[in-house]
């Protein structure tokens, strides 16, 4: 199995990025550069995050735009998919 190849299948698992970075023997820092480069050819896309204070106006200060948060979920695009099942990038 590749590596970009392990790297979407360790999306669908779900995880940390540090988790997913100590299962595949790789720093974060290369993880997270595969990831952005496998997000920007559309195999991944961020997942819109859900607050759990939705009904709060609190939710904007720690999930909003300008919360800084820097938490990201990503999901399989029908790209990312059909990759995983084919095996050709």
């Amino acid at each position: 199995m590749t590596v970009m190849k392990k790297v979407l299948s360790g999306t669908v698992k779900g995880g940390t990025i540090d988790a997913l970075a100590r299962e595949l023997d790789m720093n974060r820092s290369t993880l997270m550069a595969m990831i952005d480069f496998l997000a920007n050819a559309g195999y991944l896309e961020i997942a819109g995050l859900q607050c759990s204070c939705q009904t709060s106006n609190l939710c904007e200060k720690c999930c909003g735009p300008e919360s800084g948060s820097q938490t990201k979920m990503y999901a399989l695009t029908l790209k990312g998919e059909q990759f995983i099942s084919q095996g050709t990038l």
